[in-house]
């Protein structure tokens, strides 16, 4: 029997190739998937993030004002900041922030 070793090599070859194509083609779907996965996780985060925006912003007006009020005092007294401006800053923040619910 003769083997007709041209004919064997481009079958083989083509196998290969047609391995390789599926090998990629599942490869790809399991990236696919991890990235759908990662984008609802992302769409959770930010939903959670946006959640917590109002309260970040209360925080940092709350900080502004406190601090404002420290540099004001000090400035008129010339002097540093201290501690006590700076508490006596929050309780302000805290008074105008109940003042605003209202």
């Amino acid at each position: 029997m003769k083997v007709n070793w041209g004919a064997l090599g481009i079958t083989i070859g083509l196998i290969l190739i047609a391995a390789s194509i599926l090998a990629m083609g599942l490869a790809a779907g399991k990236s696919i998937s991890e990235v759908t996965v990662r984008l609802t996780t992302l769409e959770d985060q930010i939903f959670i993030l946006e959640e917590q925006i109002p309260i970040i912003k209360a925080g940092i007006k709350r900080a502004v004002i406190a601090q404002g009020y420290a540099f004001s005092k000090a400035s008129s007294e010339k002097r540093a900041i201290t501690l006590e401006d700076l508490k006596e800053g929050y309780v302000l923040a805290d008074e105008f922030n109940e003042f605003m619910r209202e």
